[in-house]
């Protein structure tokens, strides 16, 4: 379900995700009619009102292709684990830093294939540079 960013008059964003029914359920004027700056306004939850914010929408969220660092679960540990976990990656020579819940951050797709290759986690449809099993019959 896609992920929409809102910016109200006061300056404070707002990301909601719904379906693109809900979206416009939430609009309040048609397109055409729009006379406000930022475009359609929408009514927010607790009866805030919005404007769509394409710049957030379309650039730097984390899991989107292309935009590192990356944020792994798959990869991550216990959050009691996260000290002994950055040790060992610096021993591995694969200094790997981790959030206070224990995901992963990975500064790029080297550093993700490198880090999850030592680890023995792999892509199970694994394209070019993902990390792949390793000694598996190619």
């Amino acid at each position: 379900m896609p992920t929409y960013c809102f910016r109200t008059d006061d300056g404070e964003s707002l990301e909601l995700v719904m379906s693109v029914e809900e979206l416009e359920a939430r609009r309040l004027v048609n397109t055409a009619m729009s006379t406000h700056e930022e475009g359609d306004p929408y009514r927010l939850p607790g009866d805030v009102i919005g404007y769509r914010d394409y710049q957030a929408e379309w650039s730097g969220f984390k899991h989107t292709p292309g935009n590192w660092p990356q944020y792994s679960d798959a990869a991550g540990v216990a959050p009691h684990q996260v000290e002994e976990a950055t040790r060992k990656s610096q021993e591995m020579g694969i200094p790997t830093n981790f959030t206070e819940d224990g995901r992963a951050i990975f500064e790029g797709a080297g550093h993700r294939k490198r880090y999850c290759e030592s680890v023995g986690l792999f892509d199970r449809n694994a394209g070019y540079g993902d990390p792949t099993p390793q000694g598996r019959d190619e």
